[in-house]
């Protein structure tokens, strides 16, 4: 992509809302209260075979309390310097304000000479009639202007229309069909507020891309971040941090909070950051079990291990202390595996994306229906299933299933069986065990499909299946796999083993 589009104007134009309408997505946070983005957010747009990157960013002028001002006009600054093209967003109900027109003089000292593009974008005009209305922002005379109204999509198109007629004379369409030939990976960060997210992504990109304080709520959106490393794409997503739902009383707070559970669902791994000095909280458990809910992919990083360091206690059986105090608490994440490291000092933190990709791989990787139904049938055999009613529980065969059309395939497995009702949670848990031990799935949440099955129609098609893959007859393999039936005859005095 060649060109950069960054969103620009002083708090609470509506520079949020426009940014979701272009990119059709709701990922900006909007919300009546300005100030509420602080972080650079961006994402590929496309329209009329144009690609291109969009950059939210901050209010220009915001006096914060808490003391962020200089890192959201930091922020701005450097979407500024990569911007090929900007749209400076006005409010039209307010009309022209100081703050627009000082806005609007640093505007034309990055356009001057420098080849740059500056739509003035009216936003807020619901109205058809805009005589007059313009009249006062043309004393700008620093572009192009059009009227749009982000909340109701009115003029997105001729903006679009606007922004994009230039490029075709550059040659900057995108050739039909062209996409990424491996999609990124989604590396979601999620936890409690204050454990480190935002540095663990600065310390992975090696940059201080997202805004990092002592404050807690200092990350409000969920920040994509797109990086590289060793030629894979990724994608990393700082969260805002995620507190118990009685202690949240703020609205904006609490649709941060929504936010975040949100990134779970599009993330290929969630990453759960603890912090090292407090140990496993309840909302960290809370935040465990909603990923487990999702079935995602999920890694344990311990940061802050640099300050128990510091205490002269991160022996390694004070980890292996950590470790089983970990998987104790969150038992339910035993898949996961867990990284100590530290943001502040960069310990193991490349171990993160290592850890990654081996789970990306671990998640997309098949297991041959012959192996996996003996597997299944040695594991019955070694422990069989408690009898419930009289009866014991059945799996006549399974099968591994991948959907590669989701865009969060699940390692999945179908099975069919005599009754769902004869399955009890112990038993499914000491198969999930064994399946783990033999098979490679470190990371990776297993999706279990039962399906009730006739005996004879099941074990029937088993034989089929695993007659096809070792290339034997189908007559042959049945007598593998079950006991020969005489019925309406005497059974023989002997069987064809001991002849």
């Amino acid at each position: 992509m060649t060109h950069t589009v960054a969103i620009v104007g002083r708090p609470n134009v509506g520079k949020s809302a426009l940014f979701n309408r272009l990119t059709g997505k709701e990922i900006s946070l909007v919300h009546d209260q300005p100030g509420v983005t602080r972080d650079r957010i961006s994402h590929t747009c496309r329209f009329d075979g144009h690609a291109f990157e969009l950059l939210d960013t901050g209010g220009i002028g915001l006096v914060d309390e808490q003391g962020f001002s200089a890192a959201i006009a930091q922020e701005v600054e450097i979407a500024l310097a990569s911007a090929s093209d900007i749209l400076f967003v006005v409010d039209g109900r307010d009309g022209l304000t100081p703050l627009d027109e000082e806005i609007g003089r640093k505007l034309r000292k990055h356009a001057d000479g420098k080849q740059r593009r500056v739509i003035v974008v009216v936003n807020k005009l619901d109205v058809p009639k805009l005589d007059g209305i313009l009249d006062e922002f043309h004393q700008f005379g620093i572009g192009e202007m059009v009227a749009i109204s982000s909340a109701h999509g009115r003029g997105i198109d001729d903006l679009l229309d606007m922004l994009t007629t230039p490029w075709s004379r550059d040659g900057g369409q995108v050739p039909e069909g062209e996409t990424p030939l491996d999609p990124p990976i989604r590396l979601s960060f999620l936890g409690r507020p204050n454990v480190g997210k935002s540095s663990l992504v600065n310390a992975l990109l090696e940059d201080s891309r997202t805004i990092v304080s002592p404050i807690a709520g200092t990350t409000r959106d969920a920040v994509d971040v797109p990086f590289t490393w060793k030629g894979r794409a990724f994608t990393l997503i700082d969260t805002a941090g995620m507190r118990q739902k009685r202690k949240v009383h703020d609205p904006l707070e609490a649709k941060m909070t929504g936010r975040s559970a949100h990134t779970i669902n599009r993330a290929n791994v969630c990453v759960l950051v603890l912090d090292a000095m407090d140990g496993v909280h309840m909302q960290d458990k809370k935040i465990g079990g909603l990923i487990h809910e999702a079935v995602r992919p999920c890694l344990i990083v311990i940061n802050k291990w640099d300050l128990v360091r510091e205490q002269g206690d991160a022996s390694k059986k004070k980890e292996q202390e950590y470790l089983d105090a970990i998987r104790n608490d969150l038992f339910f994440l035993e898949y996961a595996p867990v990284i100590f490291g530290s943001a502040k000092t960069g310990e193991r933190v490349d171990h993160i994306l290592r850890a990654v990709e081996k789970i990306e791989l671990n998640r997309r990787r098949k297991i041959g229906t012959a192996a996996l139904n003996d597997f299944l049938q040695k594991a019955q055999e070694r422990q069989s299933p408690p009898l419930v009613n009289n009866r014991r529980f059945k799996i006549y065969y399974a099968t591994h299933q991948i959907d590669e059309a989701h865009p969060q395939p699940t390692p999945t497995l179908v099975c069919f069986i005599n009754s769902r009702k004869l399955l009890v949670p112990n038993y499914q848990r000491y198969l999930e065990l064994q399946l783990r031990e033999t098979f490679q799935l470190e990371g990776c949440p297993v999706r279990w499909i039962w399906r009730e099955k006739d005996s004879l129609d099941a074990e029937a098609k088993m034989s089929k299946i695993i007659g096809k893959q070792s290339g034997k007859s189908e007559s042959a393999v049945s007598r593998t796999i079950r006991p020969r039936r005489y019925e309406g005859k005497a059974k023989p005095t002997h069987t064809e083993e001991s002849q």
